[in-house]
């Protein structure tokens, strides 16, 4: 047997490694392509090794007269060799788009007929058999009867299931599951041959969405098989792999469920909502969605004559079905099964009294993947919850020591072992530097602005009734870095909800920073346009009655928007702008470069162009010809991640407002937003509001339940 050349080892490496992946951009043991990643650098460090033994053989082999003529076989035999992998490489490329989840979709416009059925079935294993309208699909345990004549029906029984009645169902949210994707794919098979244009709707054409949908009935298909493998190795025990979803849904619904009525969304700021068979035949939790979606449930849902599993305020039937054709703003954690090398873990089920422990197997693990319906492929978090989630998922204190050097990698071939995972300095690639030394995007940066990093963003709020002027903001980019959270290994149920309780309070964050458009401020900073002198002498007259009766209205409001890494201090004390000390504010934006005034709350000239005024007399709320010291100490605040951190300790969600009061009034004043609630008090709706003396606040959570976080600075301003 032939030894492979030193350029076959290298034409190894870089077919392998110019293959199409995104993986290398959020290279992280809790990223879906962790595991290609590491598999490559194995490979590099190995081929490394072994051209150096092979290099260093060659050196000290004695060639004599011969020299010449063996360089020149060496030489003819490259040149071969390397057309011969270009070619693979090019094959591998071209291979790839037609493998995995991002194949290309290629349209379908055959019409729908069960013999597509049963050979979807018949390519994944299954036994299959065609009877008119009904198709039949057979594994070694699993049976499933599909009829597509008018109204899909579907049926499902198990082989080894002794105890069923042969008239009824043995897993009926199972079939209601299948009957509607298969319903869905005759939907838009119908559409794509042109047989009924009138059978349903949708944007996308309906051919791709033929292929889209038959291709995801053939996955669902593939992990119902991989299900059946695993319960015919336990014969009628082996039931339970098809169970577990509704074992695990019921068993959080018995910890969580309130007997009170309660709405979905305020349901959602306290735990995640468990849906088995959403996405995929396995469990689902939503864990977040925007209160757009919320309110387009509640206006599209109708009373519910049959009893109710969760005591919340939309039917689950209606909430599944609204789900599956919501992408945008809803957060969806899929618990699903798949394959790993070994099990690294073992359950004791004394160690956690009144828990659940996941079904194990040898060479399966089960993990939330939150990449089934989000557009982004995953949940954009801070350093500081990748931790929590860190220490949750290896039940032991948190080594925060700096991946920067990629030393702790090597050892990990799959997610089963998170032994040595850490969230250091390691992460994106920036321009940034942290306090720490290492390089890292703020998580700010990865949500708003994928491709450069800003130390501040700015946006503009207008009131939909023009209550108040526009409210330009200005956000301090924290000094966090962030990460893709794709895939989290769990095991118990506990874990499952721990860490879908992390994910929702950053889910919160993320959520109300979309709500409106963000640009990096070096994009907007512009000198103002100033207006001609015609126009400044029609509104002279107007402009000063209105100085004269202190009835001024800005063009715009200036807010100081600040997201605290740490804990802040109680908000007991007013601000006042010139005897209030930092101490007491929850922003800390640093002045920006150049200021003439180092305690400048919004850096050189912001002041001037934000309110968009040019009144003489008015240096005050101009910034010009006064000195704006407000006595507040705005130095760069303390790198958050040199602070120290509790293995699994995170202050809760927080939006921090600053803006000055009413033109009637002086000084500033500030609002905190908090997801959950304030130490052991939980705020209205899941939300509380704290905020200087004197500004009320009984509203605001109401407010802010309903996606107006950012009206809030406008709203105290109108009220004076």
């Amino acid at each position: 047997m032939s030894h492979p050349s030193l350029l076959t080892a290298v034409h190894d490496v870089l077919v392998h490694s110019t293959l199409p992946t995104q993986a290398t951009e959020f290279a992280h043991p809790l990223s879906t392509e962790y595991t290609t990643v590491t598999a490559q650098l194995d490979a590099v460090i190995n081929t490394t090794h072994r051209l150096s033994h092979a290099l260093n053989q060659l050196n000290d082999l004695p060639l004599g007269e011969n020299a010449t003529k063996f360089v020149a076989l060496m030489k003819e035999h490259t040149t071969l060799t390397s057309s011969i992998y270009q070619s693979a490489a090019a094959s591998a490329s071209l291979s790839s788009l037609l493998q995995g989840d991002k194949r290309a979709i290629y349209p379908d416009t055959s019409p729908p007929h069960p013999a597509k059925i049963a050979e979807w079935g018949r390519n994944l294993g299954m036994e299959a058999f065609v009877d008119g309208s009904t198709t039949v699909l057979a594994g070694k345990v699993l049976v499933l009867d599909i009829d597509i004549n008018d109204h899909v029906a579907v049926k499902t029984s198990f082989a080894n299931n002794t105890s069923s009645n042969g008239n009824s169902s043995a897993a009926p949210e199972l079939d209601a599951f299948l009957a509607w994707e298969v319903t869905r794919w005759i939907n838009a098979a119908r559409r794509a041959a042109g047989i009924d244009t009138a059978v349903g709707h949708s944007r996308e054409d309906p051919a791709i969405e033929a292929a889209r949908r038959s291709r995801a009935i053939q996955e669902h298909l593939r992990y119902l098989m991989m299900l059946d493998g695993l319960a015919a190795s336990e014969n009628e025990k082996g039931l339970r792999w098809f169970m577990e979803p509704t074992v695990v849904s019921d068993h959080m619904r018995k910890q969580v469920a309130s007997p009170q009525m309660q709405t979905l969304d305020k349901f959602l700021t306290q735990h995640a909502l468990p849906l088995p068979f959403l996405v995929i035949p396995s469990l689902s939790f939503i864990v977040w969605f925007s209160p757009r979606v919320y309110l387009q449930l509640l206006r599209s849902c109708s009373p519910s004559k049959q009893p109710l599993t969760w005591n919340i305020d939309i039917p689950l039937a209606h909430l599944k079905t609204s789900m599956l054709d919501t992408l945008e703003d809803v957060t969806i954690a899929t618990l699903r099964l798949v394959p790993c090398a070994e099990a690294k873990y073992k359950i004791n089920p004394s160690d956690v009294p009144g828990d659940h422990a996941l079904l194990t197997a040898p060479s399966q693990m089960w993990v939330l993947d939150f990449t089934a319906k989000l557009p982004q492929n995953g949940v954009v978090m801070c350093q500081n919850r990748m931790r929590i989630i860190q220490g949750i998922v290896e039940s032991r204190p948190i080594d925060l020591i700096s991946m920067g050097s990629m030393s702790s990698i090597g050892s990990m071939s799959n997610l089963g072992n998170m032994n040595n995972m850490n969230f250091g300095e390691f992460g994106v690639a920036s321009s940034q530097t942290t306090g720490s030394g290492g390089t890292g995007r703020s998580w700010v940066d990865l949500l708003l602005n994928k491709n450069l990093s800003a130390e501040y963003y700015t946006a503009t709020y207008k009131s939909p009734n023009d209550i108040h002027p526009p409210l330009h903001l200005r956000l301090l980019a924290p000094l966090e870095p962030g990460f893709l959270l794709q895939r989290i290994p769990v095991r118990t149920v506990k874990q499952i909800s721990r860490v879908l309780e992390v994910v929702k309070e950053q889910c919160w964050l993320n959520e109300s920073l979309s709500i409106l458009q963000w640009s990096p401020e070096t994009q907007v900073l512009q000198s103002p346009q100033r207006p001609s002198n015609a126009e400044q002498d029609a509104a002279s007259t107007s402009l000063l009655t209105s100085v004269l009766a202190g009835t001024v209205a800005p063009q715009s409001i200036p807010v100081n928007v600040y997201l605290p890494s740490n804990a802040l201090s109680a908000l007991s004390q007013p601000v006042d702008p010139f005897t209030s000390q930092h101490s007491r504010l929850g922003m800390g934006p640093p002045a920006s470069a150049g200021s003439s005034s180092g305690a400048s709350l919004f850096g050189p000239g912001d002041l001037e162009m934000e309110m968009e005024m040019d009144i003489p007399g008015l240096s005050m709320s101009m910034g010009g010809g006064v000195d704006m010291d407000l006595g507040m100490d705005l130095s760069t605040p303390a790198d958050p991640m040199q602070q120290p951190h509790g293995p699994e300790t995170c202050p809760a969600p927080m939006i921090v407002l600053t803006s000055p009061r009413h033109v009637s009034r002086n000084g500033l004043f500030e609002i905190r937003v908090t997801l959950g609630g304030h130490g052991s008090v939980v705020g209205e709706h899941g939300i509380w509001v704290e905020a200087s003396p004197g500004v009320e606040t009984g509203y605001m959570s109401d407010v802010v339940r309903r996606g107006g976080v950012w009206s809030l600075p406008g709203r105290v301003w109108n009220k004076g």
